[in-house]
């Protein structure tokens, strides 16, 4: 009965696994793939004056592996700095 027990125990504990890594999957696909192409792009298009990325806003599937990462990563920082601006203008408290 215990060996029953622990059997079923393991695989709710993978079912509860394999849930987990789903959701981080799709959490990482909207948050970084498509967030932060969307916020990166006009950005990068800004300071670049129109030559980079040469891909328009709506083919981040043509953009190359390193384009795609970078234009992201611009767009992430770019939320996190204007997170932490909006912040101090309106006295949030900080962490210190």
């Amino acid at each position: 009965m215990i060996d029953l027990i622990e059997v079923l125990f393991k695989d709710v504990l993978r079912l509860l696994g394999l849930l987990v890594r789903m959701v981080i999957g799709l959490m990482y696909e909207l948050c970084f793939e498509t967030i932060g192409w969307y916020v990166g792009w006009p950005i990068c298009r800004l300071f670049s004056l129109k030559r980079w990325p040469e891909q328009g806003i709506n083919d981040q599937e043509r953009a190359s592996q390193l384009t795609q990462c970078l234009v992201s990563i611009v767009g992430l920082v770019s939320l996190l700095a204007l997170s932490f601006l909006i912040a101090s203008y309106t006295g949030e408290p900080r962490l210190n």
